[in-house]
């Protein structure tokens, strides 16, 4: 992995497998250790930041592919989807001077490391996929990859710190 760019893994689970609750509470501790850390969220039934009656919309409608949004706090930029570049390589583009970027679901993305999240209450299957790295989940699995419990918070932020350093050497 090119030191330069952030490390990019995917959160994956059955829905309602707690997903969200666990990025939710990885982010505090990792900006406590220093790091910086980006999330993108699939979202399969579409999003709108480009509200009707703003600035931002007139824009659009009036033929503005493109619009970039920004305050002292934050930036947006709105544009059409793009297939030139894969959604790793937007990530990296994006997101070039975060640390991490953590993909909630987008099971299916390739060359993507992965952690699944297994509940009992939920789904206790394991993935197939290659790209899984380690689990977080509250039944035992026999497998040789790294497993933590959901409210493991810090053994797994140095899990992935170590990966992080790992893959900047």
């Amino acid at each position: 992995m090119d030191k330069n760019y952030p490390f990019i893994l995917s959160i994956i689970g059955v829905p309602d497998s707690g997903k969200t609750t666990f990025i939710l509470k990885l982010l505090p501790e990792l900006k406590r250790r220093g790091i910086n850390a980006a999330v993108a969220k699939y979202c399969p039934r579409g999003f709108d930041l480009d509200i009707e009656g703003k600035d931002s919309f007139r824009f659009t409608q009036a033929g503005g592919r493109g619009i970039f949004l920004s305050s002292a706090e934050k930036e947006a930029v709105i544009r059409p989807s793009t297939v030139t570049l894969n959604l790793k390589e937007k990530l990296k583009n994006y997101f070039s001077d975060f640390d991490f970027v953590f993909m909630e679901g987008y099971n299916n993305e390739i060359d993507i490391k992965k952690i699944q999240i297994i509940r009992k209450e939920i789904d206790s299957s394991e993935s197939s996929s290659p790209e899984i790295i380690a689990y977080i989940s509250d039944v035992a699995l026999a497998t040789d990859k790294p497993v933590y419990q959901p409210d493991d918070i810090p053994g797994i932020a140095s899990f992935l710190e170590s990966l992080r350093n790992e893959s900047r050497v």
